[in-house]
């Protein structure tokens, strides 16, 4: 289209340019989501503006409440997890945050595993030293000890699957049911699957969180969590205090994390298939103790995993033998040249970390000296040979 009304109809350029209104669109159909942005919304009339909204619902009246690049984005995370409602946050802490604050009050009590999110952790320290909410540490491998710790002012339980860092993989359906039998709700950290292989819904969870940021971000250029629930009671409070934080996203980000989903199940697939053969090999070498990934049977829970998950992730960790330590650990990150130093995974770019394990970290998995391994897209055979300098290296400076 080349041909335009220019005429100025008795106005000036300035209020032209601001009201002249987009083009008519509705001719126009492709794949990706249009990016609508905005902070103002105008309505058709004060009727309009002064009717109720349904927190629940559509609200397009205020760009910080919802666009709809953002609810499209919201429907295919509900898509993914089979969950009827769903909202997005800046981050999978921002998630984390969100839900302990929206059910839990001043004088109530919260249980999370040892093996959950480090920041999750810090939190729960921070709530109880600042607003009086306590909470208890239980072993997520023993649903038994979850019950010897749930309270009468007990309100939430927080799970993750498989550990943060250490991988173990809960029996869900037996911490869920200890939670239930006392009507205390159950919200999982489900990052690790991304949805795709582990259903929350069908274990007996009530809310699910992700930190969109790894696979479903998947280019590692975009920060954003994800809240989904199939119980509205539940979820209505959580919507309720994100929009009295004002915890919004931009519908850039979040055609950025459109964009990627579309790949998402072809890059899944595909990294976690290159990290099993990679965590086979690891799992072979004389300095590697054990080899924490879900779907090997070396990994606690691996049970588990086979009944209640359809795959895995590109995301393991393996422990050294003594008398390798945190030095031998560094030393072997410190060599690698393709895999890069950093947080997160799910991205095209392989990591590592080394970790020197606390004690109160060890229960499961033996060894202190932990090394994390995230496989991107590079080609495998780069990455084994980078593998293999690494292991090279602590051999030479351990003997």
């Amino acid at each position: 289209m080349s041909t335009f009304d220019s005429d100025s109809n008795g106005q000036g350029l300035q209020t032209r340019l601001i009201h002249t209104p987009p083009a008519d669109a509705s001719g126009f159909n492709a794949l990706p989501a249009p990016i609508m942005r905005g902070s103002t919304t105008f309505f058709e009339n004060t009727a309009a503006q002064r009717k109720p909204v349904d927190q629940l619902g559509l609200d397009y009246s205020y760009g910080l409440h919802g666009n709809p690049t953002q609810y499209t984005l919201a429907g295919k995370l509900a898509q993914i997890e089979q969950a009827k409602h769903c909202l997005l946050v800046p981050s999978g802490l921002a998630a984390i945050t969100l839900v302990g604050s929206a059910l839990l009050k001043t004088g109530d009590h919260w249980c999370l595993p040892a093996n959950a999110y480090g920041p999750a952790h810090s939190l729960a320290r921070l709530w109880q030293s600042q607003y009086g909410i306590s909470f208890d540490v239980y072993d997520p491998m023993d649903a038994a000890d979850l019950e010897r710790r749930l309270r009468p002012e007990t309100r939430l339980v927080w799970t993750e699957t498989p550990g943060s860092l250490t991988f173990e993989v809960p029996d869900m359906k037996a911490l869920t049911a200890v939670a239930r039998a006392r009507n205390i709700p159950v919200c999982v950290d489900n990052t690790w699957s991304s949805g795709l292989h582990f259903k929350p819904f069908d274990h007996g969870v009530d809310i699910s969180i992700q930190a969109l940021t790894k696979y479903q971000g998947g280019h590692a250029d975009v920060i954003m969590g994800s809240v989904c629930s199939n119980n509205t009671a539940l979820f209505a409070k959580v919507e309720n205090i994100n929009r009295l934080w004002g915890l919004g996203v931009s519908p850039d980000d979040c055609a950025l994390v459109l964009r990627s989903l579309i790949t998402l199940p072809l890059r899944h697939r595909e990294q976690a298939a290159v990290a099993m053969r990679i965590a086979q090999w690891v799992s072979s070498q004389p300095e590697v103790d054990r080899l924490l990934h879900p779907a090997f049977a070396s990994c606690p829970g691996h049970n588990n995993w086979k009944r209640d998950f359809t795959g895995s992730a590109s995301l393991f960790a393996f422990t050294l033998k003594a008398p390798l330590a945190d030095a031998d650990a560094v030393r072997f990150v410190d060599t690698l040249k393709v895999f890069h130093i950093g947080y997160s995974w799910g991205g095209p770019e392989s990591l590592a970390l080394a970790f020197d394990m606390p004690a109160n970290r060890r229960q499961h998995i033996g060894g202190s000296t932990l090394i994390r391994l995230a496989i991107g897209l590079e080609d495998e055979a780069d990455l084994m040979a980078d593998l293999q300098r690494a292991f090279a290296a602590i051999r030479v400076g351990a003997a």
